[in-house]
């Protein structure tokens, strides 16, 4: 079952990139959005929350909630967990599948994933390719048990559509983790960079809203090309 205030902010999203509140310039009132959806306060206040941290709105306390005047897209977004297709709306993204099969979790991986070693996993390794030009390489660890299907049809658009809207699967929260490295001969071929460039690293351990870890991912990033975008709020 999907949670509520997620697919409440959803729909808010989709009507902003729409330019339903273009002429206004701000979101309806707390009051006329608990009408409208039929729900309660907590649930607007979460929903809204969702569109500050993707950085659609900003609240001014007594004033409302305004939509933010520059574009947010065409960045990776940390504050999201919701993958290319939808952080770079702008572009035209296509998915090379590199290797899509189901492993055993050695020991590392087992202990990343909190799992028994021996744990059948989906492993996934994909080239991501923005504006026809090689831009990441992905390498995922998802556990079966929670992701019991995929192929290569499902991973070569978004894995997360499918995760959230044909499995129903409630995604929580994530670790994300922020290197650079230097790059190996197989990936500087996949880029298009030479070897031993450096090279931007994003790992993410994925959890759903129980605290059951799903995923284990590594994004390496083409260094000229990927930008990161993270929206905070003073308090």
């Amino acid at each position: 079952m999907a949670i509520k205030y997620k697919e409440i902010a959803d729909r808010l999203e989709r009507e902003i990139r729409e330019g339903k509140f273009d002429q206004t310039k701000k979101l309806p009132t707390e009051e006329e959005l608990i009408k409208k959806f039929e729900v309660s306060r907590n649930t607007i206040r979460k929903a809204v929350t969702q569109l500050v941290n993707r950085g659609y709105i900003y609240q001014v306390q007594g004033s409302g909630m305004f939509l933010r005047e520059e574009s947010v897209t065409d960045y990776i977004n940390l504050g999201s967990l919701r993958g290319l297709t939808k952080d770079l709306t702008s572009k035209t993204i296509e998915t090379k599948i590199l290797s899509l099969h189901v492993v055993e979790a050695d020991e590392l991986t087992a202990k990343g994933l909190r799992c028994e070693g021996g744990t059948k996993l989906y492993y996934v390794k994909r080239l991501r390719i923005v504006d026809e030009e090689p831009f990441s390489i992905e390498i995922s660890y998802f556990k079966k048990d929670v992701v019991p299907y995929l192929n290569e049809d499902i991973a070569s658009n978004s894995i997360y559509s499918y995760l959230i809207d044909h499995l129903k699967l409630n995604i929580g929260f994530a670790d994300k983790v922020i290197n650079c490295e230097k790059i190996d001969e197989e990936s500087a071929e996949l880029l298009h960079i030479d070897p031993f460039d450096p090279a931007l690293i994003i790992e993410n351990t994925v959890c759903l809203t129980n605290g059951t870890i799903f995923e284990l991912s590594k994004s390496i990033f083409h260094f000229q090309k990927a930008k990161i975008l993270n929206r905070i709020n003073f308090k």
